[in-house]
This record gives C-alpha cells, sequence and structure tokens, in this order.
C-alpha cells in the first residue's frame, strides 16, 4: 500500500495494477471459521473449485486437482499441487502446476479472510501468469472471466453446508490440527 493515508489511490495495493496477478474480493455474511470450514472440505471444494485427490489443510501437503481441460490455453485439466499455507479461519494457499504441460509453469492461489462487520472478506489472489507466453495470456483471461464465478459456488456451499449450533459446518476435514 502506498504510504499517504489521504490519498485515494492508498486504498489500492501497490500490485493492483499488475496484470499478471488476479485480485478479487468476495463478501460472506458467516463468521470466519464458517467459511474457513467449508473452504477446506474436499466435499465442498469439489463442488466449489475442482475436485480434489488427497488435499489436507496443511503446510507441505502435495494433492492433485482434476478439472476440465483447456487445450487452446495449453491446460491439461490434471494439476499437481502443495499446500504453501494454511492457517485456520485466516489464509489457505498452494501452488500448482499443470502435470501434463512441458512447460515449467506454477500458480499460487492464495485465499485470505477477513473478519468485517456482518462476515467475512475473502482476497483471492492467483499470480504466476507469464503474459510473454500467448497459452499463458489465455489461462489468465479464462480464469480472470472464471473466479467470480467459482467464488459463487463457494458462497453457496457455505449457505448450504449443515449448521452444528455454534459448531462449524460437518465435513470431513473439521480439525485441521489432527
Amino acid at each position: 500500500m502506498k504510504d499517504n493515508p489521504t490519498n485515494l489511490e492508498s486504498a489500492v495495493p501497490d500490485d493492483a495494477n499488475d496484470i499478471a496477478t488476479i485480485i478479487l474480493d468476495q463478501f460472506y455474511p458467516h463468521p470466519a471459521a464458517r467459511v474457513w470450514s467449508v473452504m477446506v472440505c474436499p466435499d465442498a471444494m469439489e463442488e466449489w473449485l475442482m475436485d480434489p485427490v488427497g488435499f489436507r489443510p496443511e503446510v507441505g501437503t502435495r494433492f492433485r486437482f482434476i478439472a476440465f481441460p483447456i487445450p487452446v490455453a495449453d491446460f491439461s485439466g490434471a494439476l499437481s499441487c502443495e499446500v504453501l499455507a494454511a492457517t485456520p479461519n485466516a489464509v489457505l494457499s498452494m501452488r500448482w502446476w499443470d502435470m501434463k504441460s512441458s512447460k515449467q509453469t506454477e500458480w499460487t492461489v492464495t485465499w485470505t479472510l477477513q473478519e468485517v462487520p456482518g462476515g467475512t472478506m475473502v482476497t483471492l489472489r492467483h499470480e504466476g501468469f507469464d503474459l510473454d507466453d500467448p497459452a499463458s495470456r489465455i489461462y489468465r483471461t479464462l480464469s480472470e472471466r472464471g473466479w467470480p464465478g467459482t467464488m459463487g459456488r463457494l458462497g453457496r456451499c457455505i449457505d448450504s453446508a449443515p449448521r452444528g449450533g455454534d459448531q462449524p459446518p460437518h465435513c470431513l476435514v473439521t480439525d485441521v490440527s489432527a
């Protein structure tokens, strides 16, 4: 952020004009614990993001995502992934790369949760696009167009997840300390 708090630009991150990075904010009218528990639930993740194979919200966990291939973007739909950060109710970060691509491209996707009045603001940050590569530019464009729908699906999963009193929604992964 810029240092001058009276300047309107101070509300804009320094990298907001970095077209190689996608940044998206999404508000959910739920506590961060509920948002987190749905975000990291493999069953829910399959509904709102992609089909995870072997995912656990623990730093260093390697897993796979299975998605639809997008040949025009040189995207096979088979992703190797690694959890980079997993702080309950605060941050989930992972990097992924196409298992079948000859290119050594990696993307990092980070979701930051912040409790705000009436709910939780989730900031998505997707980076690692090579703007010199035509296929990567296509993938970036498709990702930018796709993330709002993905975040909307996450919201619907949060809304529809069973409630257990003050407990977060039930999921296969509810205790990330185990």
